[in-house]
């Protein structure tokens, strides 16, 4: 055989390849989809049928080619870079720099240990050190401990910022942070955390963190108060039954505290704004790239009517948005505070077909029920209350809260 058959051969061989990806592109990226479509709906984020087009745009045969040059790439690498390649550290990479490419902060990629980790927050029990984050202002921010966790016993405190994690400096990449603080192996980890002025360095070892969610007491003879943390998969449950354990100690009139709760799954939201919303009213509707719009309806509870003051920061975030979102328009709460964080998208995470990872993707935007998309807005309160300075430095109580004490004050009002 002459060179020039060898070669010939050669690129025979390389088109056969690219065909059988390009074929397999199509059933993984449909498997993808499917999967996807049965995620949603167990946490009752239902879209429209899309996968016929998500299968003709990776029909596109111009596409196919384009990503020819990702394979020619790789191939040029292993075989001319002068140093140690990995090619599975290569793969990741390339994926989470298409991700990142969008410029959307809440679509990324993950690798299989980011994105059990993410599942395991979901379900309410994990190994970590007990935190809740967000990025603001390009740093990961502490918005709360969880209680008799390893980090609240160590002294990390709500607004400290995690500089860096076992001298891996974070930025603003909170997906990064939570890959480098879970895990299954019980480890003592190193971390830097910017308090104002001060860089502490603290060590706290990771642990059995049991995500409780809902608190609750009286204050006083008629007026309870219950903070959620976060929107679980546990969340409605335990809220309702707090309500319910208020009620028969004579509550008639209830704080509901979501300051520093980032979010969670809609399915617990739209439960949990249901308490308080006539059966059938519109608790959200989301609407897609392809307008196809879905709405959240309120199922009826047990609080509909009852005074109800609602507490928020710039930390109230997505699904905490939502049930605050509804509650204002419905006129079936006042809110107090300062202005909500401003997340009005959704995403949906879930597990790549090859297994290698998995993908949280912003899929739609949610409305409240009169219309208003409040991403990048927030939500501003009825009636503006900062923490002072005093309270902040002070160990905390409720007795020195001044947004509680605001709460307390209208909801006295409405109790006479």
């Amino acid at each position: 055989m002459s060179e020039f058959q060898e070669e010939k051969e050669k690129k025979k061989g390389k088109k056969r390849i690219l065909k059988g990806l390009s074929i397999l592109g199509v059933v993984v990226l449909i498997g993808g989809a499917f999967f996807c479509g049965n995620y949603i709906s167990r946490f009752g984020i239902v879209f429209g049928k899309n996968g016929d087009i998500y299968a003709d745009v990776y029909k596109d045969k111009a596409a196919v080619e384009k990503y020819k040059t990702l394979f020619e790439v790789r191939d040029d690498l292993i075989t001319l870079y002068d140093g140690d390649i990995n090619d599975d550290t290569m793969l990741e990479a390339a994926i989470k720099g298409m991700v990142n490419s969008l410029g959307d902060p809440y679509t990324v990629y993950m690798n299989s240990e980011e994105y059990k980790n993410l599942m395991s927050s979901i379900s309410g029990s994990f190994k970590g050190i007990g935190v809740y984050i967000a990025a603001k202002d390009n740093q990961v921010v502490v918005q709360s401990t969880i209680k008799d966790g390893p980090a609240e016993k160590v002294g990390i405190k709500a607004k400290d910022v995690i500089f860096s994690v076992d001298g891996e400096e974070v930025g603003g990449d909170t997906d990064k942070a939570v890959s480098l603080m879970k895990g299954e192996e019980i480890k003592t980890l190193d971390l830097v955390i910017l308090r104002g002025e001060e860089k502490i360095q603290m060590s706290v070892t990771r642990g059995d963190v049991k995500n409780v969610c809902v608190e609750g007491e009286m204050l006083g003879d008629e007026i309870g108060y219950i903070r959620l943390t976060s929107f679980d998969e546990n969340a409605y449950e335990d809220f309702h039954a707090k309500l319910e354990e208020l009620k028969k100690q004579g509550m008639k009139a209830l704080v509901f505290d979501l300051r520093s709760n980032g979010g969670g799954l809609l399915t617990q939201a739209a439960k949990i704004a249901s308490e308080f919303i006539p059966k059938d009213k519109i608790i959200t509707y989301t609407i897609d790239k392809y307008e196809n719009r879905e709405d959240v309806k309120s199922t009826g509870g047990s609080a509909e009517g009852m005074p109800l003051v609602v507490l928020t920061d710039g930390y109230t975030a997505s699904a905490s948005e939502i049930v605050t979102g509804a509650l204002r328009d419905y006129k079936a709460a006042t809110i107090v505070g300062t202005k909500t964080y401003g997340k009005g998208v959704v995403q949906v995470p879930f597990e790549l077909k090859s297994g290698n990872g998995g993908l949280k993707v912003t899929i739609s935007k949610y409305y409240t029920p009169s219309g208003e998309n409040i991403n990048k807005v927030g939500i501003n309160p009825d009636y503006e209350v900062e923490l002072n300075e005093d309270e902040l430095k002070e160990e905390y109580t409720k007795e020195k809260d001044s947004q509680i004490n605001k709460a307390l004050e209208i909801l006295n009002e409405e109790l006479k």
